[in-house]
């Protein structure tokens, strides 16, 4: 048990590294001081008002954490809206960006726009509710009123579902083992959790979470349980429990694997190169995001593959050729690429060892 606790520690202080890298925010503090001193206020030489939010709204966040605009406003009416530096998604926020939510207040005067209400962009809904709420927010500045409150107050259908299909996962299977449930739970993993709620554990979650904490709402408390099945489960003898009965992408591999009787077989020095690989990929793609290199393959784990509206084709592509693959190989990508995976079974290697 004390080697297990000494591995999640050791997991913990490599997220929380590369969060401190490539965030600059711990648990909701802001670590970069030139941020910190970003006037929320100023005005130009032709006497536009200037709003940064980057201060206003700090703690209104997006998917990876705050969504920062300046709001240009002349003669008591919106001129334009332009987003600062964030650490969404690119292939999230440029869908958000093209939907053309930053010209929804052009042209408004300030009351007008503090009473105006955009939807949400389907497929990037908490870029797009953070972004919404950091407009009015400045908007409301600008006319002297309150904030407005955090974006995803109001939890969605599909966040619920989520929460129960969640807590079906890390629950049932404890007591109940029989393969007609297991199928039943992969089916909702597949649909509710990957398809239609886009929630699961990845490595751009996990850096929110250390960079921004969490707030009080169904999808944080859904977060919340999923990093306890992925990371404390282990620590009571239940290895493997989320990528075996949550994971909606390992879940979809599996049941594509119902679908096919011949299996391709794998000698065991095979798998044991491929498990090496697997381990080397790792290490490659922790160095990148420590130096800064090639870093947005975080924001394309092909878990991102299931939320269809923004994730990339090629994302898209490499997810439907690994469940072609799970035709004739049990959960390949699960046992010889996934670097989600690999953190979760830190302080399982060394339990072996």
């Amino acid at each position: 048990l004390l080697m297990l606790l000494f591995s999640l520690l050791i997991v913990f202080a490599i997220m929380a590294s590369l969060t401190i890298v490539g965030h600059g925010r711990f648990f909701g503090h802001a670590l970069d001081k030139a941020d910190a001193d970003e006037p929320t206020e100023t005005t130009e030489s032709d006497g536009t008002l200037v709003i940064n939010t980057s201060k206003l709204c700090e703690n209104i966040i997006g998917y990876s954490g705050p969504v920062p605009v300046s709001i240009y406003i002349k003669d008591n009416v919106v001129d334009s809206i332009v987003a600062l530096d964030n650490s969404e998604s690119p292939g999230f926020f440029d869908r958000v960006v093209n939907s053309g939510l930053l010209e929804a207040f052009n042209g408004k005067t300030l009351e007008e726009a503090s009473k105006t209400t955009p939807d949400a962009v389907s497929g990037a809904t908490y870029s797009s509710k953070a972004l919404i709420a950091n407009m009015q927010a400045g908007i409301n500045e600008a006319l002297r009123q309150q904030p407005a409150a955090p974006a995803g107050e109001r939890p969605t259908a599909a966040q619920w579902a989520a929460l129960a299909v969640i807590c079906l996962g890390a629950l049932i299977p404890l007591f109940v083992r029989k393969p007609a449930y297991r199928i039943v739970q992969q089916l909702l993993n597949v649909g509710i959790l990957g398809f239609w709620g886009g929630t699961f554990i990845d490595y751009a979650m996990i850096e929110n979470v250390i960079a921004n904490g969490v707030t009080a709402s169904v999808a944080a408390l859904s977060t919340i349980i999923l990093l306890i099945v992925g990371f404390i489960y282990p620590l009571f003898n239940k290895p493997s429990h989320y990528c075996s009965w949550i994971c909606p992408f390992g879940s979809l591999q599996e049941l594509a694997g119902h679908c096919c009787k011949w299996k391709l077989n794998i000698s065991p020095a095979t798998a044991k190169i491929l498990d090496k690989f697997r381990m080397l990929l790792w290490c490659v793609l922790l160095c990148l995001l420590w130096v800064g290199w090639c870093t947005n393959w975080i924001d394309n784990e092909i878990f991102t593959a299931f939320v269809v509206e923004s994730a990339s084709w090629i994302v898209i592509g490499f997810a439907i050729a690994f469940i072609c693959l799970s035709l004739f190989v049990t959960r390949p990508f699960c046992r010889f690429v996934c670097p989600t995976g690999t953190l979760l079974h830190v302080e399982l290697y060394n339990k072996k060892k």
